[in-house]
C-alpha cells in the first residue's frame, strides 16, 4: 500500500505541474510574442516481484521529461503602430542582456530611452545597438530591418540595420521572462542574419505578433490535469483506507 501512495503522490505532483504550466500559458494569452509550453511526461522504474510464472513488474509512477516551448507563430495583427515590429517567418530579435550576453525575442516593442538608443520589450537594446540621431521624426523599419529616420533636414537618415537570429532547434531556448529566451546547449549556437537571410523571416512595421496560446485548447488540457489530479487523490484516499483496514486486522 505504502507503493500505491508513493505511485499515486507522484501522479498528484505531475497533474499539479500541468496545471501551473497551464496557468502560466493563460496568463500570457495577451502577452505580443508569448509562447506556450506543454509538460512531457515518462513513467518512472518499475519495480520487480517475484510471481508464480515469474518476476511481475509494478510501475512507480510518473515524472516529467521535460516542459517543451511551443515556437509555432502566433497571429500578426495590424495595429498601425510605427512602434511595433513583427517578424514574418522564422527568427528571433537579437537583445542584450543587463547583465552581460544576448537573449532572443519575438516581441517587437520598439522604444527610445533618454539618449535616443533604440529598444526593444522591457527596455533591453538590440544587438547591434543603434542610436537615433537628434531632432529625428518619422522612425521607418523596412522588410529588411533596415531602420531610417527624417533628420532635421528632413531628409530621410540611415541608423543601421535590424538583425535577427534562428536556431537549429529553437524548442531547446530556455526561457528568460520578459519575453526573453536564452541559447543553451540544446537550442545549438545562433545564426545572425539579417532578415530575409539565411532561413530568416522579413520584418513587418506596424503589426504585432499575438501570443500562440489556444485558449480553447489550454481549457481542455485544464480540465484534463484536474480529473487525472482527482483520481490520483481517490487513489491515496483509497490506499489510506485499505492500510486502515489492515491495521485493524492486525490488532484483533
Amino acid at each position: 500500500m505504502m507503493q500505491a501512495l508513493r505511485t499515486a503522490a507522484s501522479g498528484m505532483s505531475m497533474q499539479q505541474l500541468a496545471m501551473d504550466v497551464t496557468a502560466n500559458n493563460i496568463s500570457n494569452l495577451s502577452t505580443p510574442g508569448f509562447k506556450g509550453s506543454a509538460p512531457r511526461f515518462t513513467d518512472l522504474l518499475y519495480g520487480a516481484r517475484p510471481g508464480p510464472n515469474g518476476d511481475i513488474l509494478t510501475g512507480m509512477g510518473a515524472g516529467v521529461s521535460e516542459v517543451r516551448k511551443d515556437l509555432s507563430p502566433g497571429v500578426l495583427e495590424n495595429t498601425g503602430d510605427a512602434y511595433h515590429l513583427a517578424i514574418e517567418g522564422e527568427g528571433f530579435f537579437q537583445v542584450r542582456l543587463p547583465g552581460g550576453g544576448v537573449g532572443y525575442t519575438r516581441a517587437g516593442l520598439l522604444g527610445v530611452d533618454g539618449e535616443g538608443n533604440l529598444v526593444l520589450a522591457g527596455g533591453l537594446y538590440p544587438e547591434p545597438p543603434l542610436r537615433l540621431p537628434e531632432g529625428w521624426t518619422g522612425l521607418a523599419v523596412d522588410e529588411r530591418g533596415l531602420v531610417t529616420v527624417t533628420g532635421t533636414d528632413g531628409e530621410a537618415v540611415e541608423v543601421g540595420r535590424l538583425v535577427l537570429a534562428r536556431f537549429v532547434n529553437p524548442a531547446g531556448l530556455e526561457a528568460r521572462g520578459d519575453g526573453v529566451l536564452l541559447a543553451t546547449e540544446a537550442s545549438g549556437p545562433p545564426l545572425s542574419a539579417l532578415p530575409g537571410e539565411a532561413g530568416t523571416g522579413y520584418l513587418r512595421q506596424g503589426f504585432m505578433e499575438s501570443s500562440n496560446v489556444d485558449l480553447a485548447r489550454e481549457m481542455v488540457e485544464m480540465i484534463t490535469a484536474l480529473r487525472a489530479y482527482e483520481m490520483n487523490a481517490k487513489m491515496v484516499q483509497t490506499a489510506d483506507e485499505s492500510m486502515a483496514v489492515a491495521n485493524n486486522i492486525l490488532r484483533g
